[in-house]
């Protein structure tokens, strides 16, 4: 006997049926994807801003992108929980992070070795530590 929620049942009693199992669809991965994304570009130019406007606090506001990407990520996959959908969630919220830093670093043309060497050095270890606090808020949200 298997003791379940709802009292004992017998081994082949508590197996799901494989049509019981939640499984994402194809159209819905690609749907909480550009959720992701959309939510990613919105919020990497107002996270642009709050770095100019709130200087060290940018931490608490890049959890909170983190967060928001995530919400819009599971919005988009119709709730489904997953690994795979923290790790979109977090790929998408740290490009939401790293948006400011590429816009002004292809301002100058398209990509270059400076506009790279930009991207990657410029707002310092800040930049890596805001990466971090997005990409966990997003996965602590689809994990």
């Amino acid at each position: 006997m298997v003791y379940t929620a709802v009292g004992a049942k017998c081994p082949r009693c508590v197996r799901l049926p494989k049509s019981a199992l939640v499984t994402l669809k194809p159209g819905r991965m690609v749907l909480a994807v550009m959720a992701g994304l959309g939510a990613a570009a919105v919020g990497g130019y107002l996270f642009g801003v709050a770095v100019n406007m709130i200087g060290f606090f940018s931490i608490i506001f890049a959890y909170l992108l983190g967060y928001a990407v995530g919400e819009a990520v599971s919005w988009g996959s119709g709730r489904y929980r997953s690994r795979g959908m923290a790790i979109w969630a977090s790929v998408c919220a740290a490009l939401a992070v790293l948006l400011p830093f590429m816009l002004l670093g292809l301002r100058g043309g398209g990509f270059s070795y400076a506009a790279i060497n930009y991207i990657l050095a410029s707002g310092g270890i800040w930049k890596y530590i805001w990466i971090a606090a997005a990409a966990y808020g997003a996965w602590r949200r689809n994990a």
